[in-house]
């Protein structure tokens, strides 16, 4: 207890130390990710199947992993980046707020890890001021995570 009375360390200076601490931001990360049971190519053929079946329709495949085998690194994990959409959900995000245009959330990713075959994709911020936009994002969000379910069930 001597050693703390030498240490007189102001009230306002403690104070301040567990404002800032308190109102540092939550982490948001939006990311989910599953394991799959399947292999890549079924989890893929899974994917294809469960985004069609919730009235989506696939945009493009970007191939990353074979993109990256082709240019020499053969043993490189496969990976694919799924980009989809249903028109009807784009144009009700674009009514809402057309800027949420830049966060559409319509990619699934799967790739090979260490750990297995990884389902993957970014959820909306439901978070948001926005009631609409909020009710909104929940329900794309919904359909994400019963696609992702969907394709490794």
């Amino acid at each position: 207890m001597i050693l703390l009375d030498h240490l007189k360390i102001p009230g306002f200076l403690i104070s301040s130390i567990f404002f800032i601490i308190a109102c540092q931001p939550v982490n948001t990360s939006r990311i989910i990710e599953k394991n799959s049971p399947y292999d890549y190519e079924e989890t893929l053929v899974n994917l294809d199947i469960a985004i069609s079946e919730h009235n989506y329709r696939i945009i493009h495949k970007s191939e990353i992993g074979s993109a990256i085998r082709e240019r020499g690194d053969n043993d490189f994990p496969l990976s694919i980046v799924i980009s989809f959409c249903n028109i009807a959900y784009a144009k009700e995000m674009m009514l809402i707020d057309e800027r949420l245009i830049n966060d559409m959330p319509c990619i699934i990713t799967v790739r090979e890890s260490e750990s297995g075959v990884i389902i993957g994709t970014r959820l909306m911020d439901e978070h948001v001021n926005n009631k609409q936009q909020a009710e909104f994002a929940s329900r794309i969000n919904d359909n994400l995570i019963k696609i992702m379910e969907a394709a490794t069930l």
